[in-house]
């Protein structure tokens, strides 16, 4: 071989290598200096519509996050439909840029299915907001127990939220001294879809009060009237159920769509007014809820769950950068969030502070404060209502 021929050819293997490592670097960062971005997934369960205004919310905050971190987010819309959500993740998995995270929730037991497609894909998936059912975790475990790049799940505290709900409706009930039978509040309530693991969990929270406290509250029908989380199903379910208990005085709603249905329902049915001799209230925060809630019609609402798509992004990023939530004193694989009470002593706060909820109004929130990498002196990470709004004075 010529002189010439030989340093052609170890120059082409010197350059050969020096790409590969430009390329491909363990910690997403290149020879050159230069940092990868984190790429995420989420498979949004519905649509991008106007009127889905939780989810639309859900997608602000996590955007505004992913913004700060410099995390690049692409968002997919199944339209509720399982077979689309199914369609979402063949095409994600098996692309060529594959992304480093599916982040998404369990709708219609759609989740089990992809967390092991993942895994065969090398590719991570974050759950929240709907973890799985009592009967799924038999067979899928916990996160990283049978499938090391499902890495964590954060749901809503729902059975505390139900619980709540059902205190606080009892409290105000009886302030305004509208008891029933032995002097005890008389409650109905209504519930969402019965396979939905919230919808159980705040049914639970809901039982869990009322047997705790007999001797303050009564639970007619003894459980939660199915109302499928819509507002007309509310309204005709309530409106049967009412002539058979007209002391009722407190309306308990597993979602804030079948509080305002419910409140129809005492119009045509009572004639009550809410507010005043009938207590209305229920999950989620819904615009047209707090509007009810300043104007006196419903006592409270309680919410933030949405909020649970920037703490992911905070996760997520922390994970990247070497700081595992997982670890010992940190959080844990498996999360809950707190949800928060707005009634007519925050409610203009609130409005003052997220109002319309908007992209633009929510990136005013600096996420990285959430950050243990960013703010290595945290105990905790300090997902809250209060916290957000300390930054919107």
């Amino acid at each position: 071989m010529s002189v010439q021929r030989a340093l052609f050819v170890v120059g082409v293997c010197v350059a050969m290598v020096f790409s590969r490592a430009v390329a491909a670097s363990p910690d997403g960062t290149t020879t050159s200096g230069k940092t990868k971005p984190v790429r995420v997934v989420f498979l949004n369960p519905t649509t991008p519509a106007p009127e889905e205004v939780w989810w639309r919310t859900c997608t602000n905050f996590m955007q505004a996050a992913a913004n700060d971190f410099g995390i690049e987010l692409k968002v997919y819309y199944a339209g509720r439909s399982a077979a689309e959500i199914y369609r979402q993740a063949d095409e994600v998995l098996s692309s060529k840029e594959k992304p480093d995270f599916i982040v998404m929730q369990n709708m219609k037991a759609t989740a089990p299915g992809i967390i092991k497609q993942a895994e065969a894909q090398g590719v991570k998936v974050f759950l929240f907001n709907s973890g799985l059912s009592d009967e799924e975790a038999d067979g899928m475990g916990t996160p990283r127990e049978k499938y090391p790049n499902w890495i964590g799940q954060m749901t809503p505290d729902d059975e505390a939220a139900g619980f709540d709900l059902a205190a606080l409706l009892v409290k105000t009930a009886k302030k305004g001294r509208q008891t029933g039978r032995e002097g005890k509040v008389e409650m109905l309530a209504l519930g969402g879809t019965i396979s939905d693991t919230s919808a159980i969990e705040r049914n639970k929270g809901l039982i869990r009060y009322t047997r705790g406290h007999v001797s303050e509250v009564i639970l007619n029908r003894e459980r939660p009237l199915p109302a499928d989380w819509d507002t007309e199903k509310a309204k005709v379910t309530l409106g049967a159920a009412l002539p058979a208990y007209p002391k009722t005085t407190a309306i308990w709603n597993a979602n804030d769509k079948m509080a305002m249905g419910a409140l129809d329902a005492l119009a045509s049915k009572l004639g009550k007014t809410p507010g005043k001799d009938v207590f209305v209230g229920g999950i989620d925060w819904n615009p047209e809820n707090l509007a009810a809630v300043k104007s006196g019609t419903i006592a409270a609402t309680i919410g933030g769950h949405f909020m649970e798509g920037a703490w992911v992004m905070v996760l997520i990023n922390d994970y990247t950068k070497g700081l595992d939530f997982a670890a010992k004193g940190v959080g844990g694989t498996i999360m809950k969030s707190q949800m928060s009470v707005i009634s007519k002593d925050n409610v203009d706060k609130f409005e003052k502070s997220l109002g319309d909820r908007s992209l633009e109004k929510i990136e005013k929130i600096d996420f990285t404060q959430f950050s243990k990498v960013s703010k290595p002196g945290m105990k905790t990470y300090p997902f809250s209502l209060n916290a957000l709004l300390s930054q919107l004075k």
